[in-house]
């Protein structure tokens, strides 16, 4: 009795059902793009050459779909704030803006992309909650009101370790529950190292033809559920 997988009996039936998933999926986008009135698709590298020893990196739009299941996921709220780091084009701060939150931000450090975002959020068909792109650099953002934090591999080693720090003072300014997600979590050895946080969920990549998860996702909470808080002043 033949165990193998069919994939590996059937190499070519592999390929063809991948490219088929692969061609739905850009159509599925398209649609989407179509319907919601804005234009996000596309790949931008600012500083072409070997893009894995850069701290902020090039900009590729994550699927609808993978985005939609991660956002129902969150259960978003009037309470959230979503934070969208290196939001390139704004298609993850769009798509958050469908939900019934506090405020969606979008930020990026590349003028083109920040004119972009803000086109298509000015454009978009159908917005649920107010949001704004703020241009500057991750490392250096107030993290003081977040709840939910997205970030599409935006970042280098040393600048989300910068990021995370910048948080752990924002937190300590405004204690309160949050939640990060990571996709493409290529440097989750810094989250790891960072003793206030820990994780909660991971969903492994997959290829299928309705349920593609392109890109894994990692998602991260304060530790125990506990909340940051600043010190007590020492008695005089």
């Amino acid at each position: 009795m033949n165990t193998l997988p069919t994939s590996a009996r059937f190499p070519a039936l592999k390929t063809a059902a991948s490219r088929l998933a692969h061609n739905t999926l850009r159509v599925e986008n398209a649609l989407y793009e179509h319907r919601l009135g804005i234009s996000t698709h596309g790949l931008f590298n600012w500083s072409p050459g070997d893009w894995s020893s850069q701290e902020h990196l090039f900009y590729y739009a994550t699927s609808y779909r993978q985005i939609f299941r991660i956002l129902d996921a969150l259960r978003l709220g009037p309470s959230d704030t979503f934070v969208d780091l290196g939001c390139g084009k704004g298609r993850v701060a769009c798509c958050a803006s469908f939900y019934r939150v506090h405020e969606v931000i979008g930020i990026d450090d590349v003028p083109e992309l920040c004119a972009a975002a803000e086109r298509n959020l000015r454009n978009l068909r159908g917005r649920r909650a107010r949001a704004r792109i703020q241009r500057g650099r991750a490392e250096e953002f107030d993290y003081s009101t977040g709840t939910v934090i997205y970030m599409f591999h935006p970042l280098g080693p040393r600048t989300l370790s910068a990021v995370l720090s910048r948080l752990e003072l924002g937190l300590l300014r405004n204690p309160r529950e949050i939640r990060i997600v990571y996709v493409n979590p290529v440097h989750e050895s810094v989250l790891r190292e960072t003793e206030w946080l820990e994780p909660y969920d991971r969903w492994p990549s997959h290829r299928r033809l309705w349920t593609e998860i392109m890109h894994p996702v990692s998602l991260w909470r304060l530790r125990d559920g506990r909340r940051l808080a600043a010190p007590s002043p020492v008695p005089a």
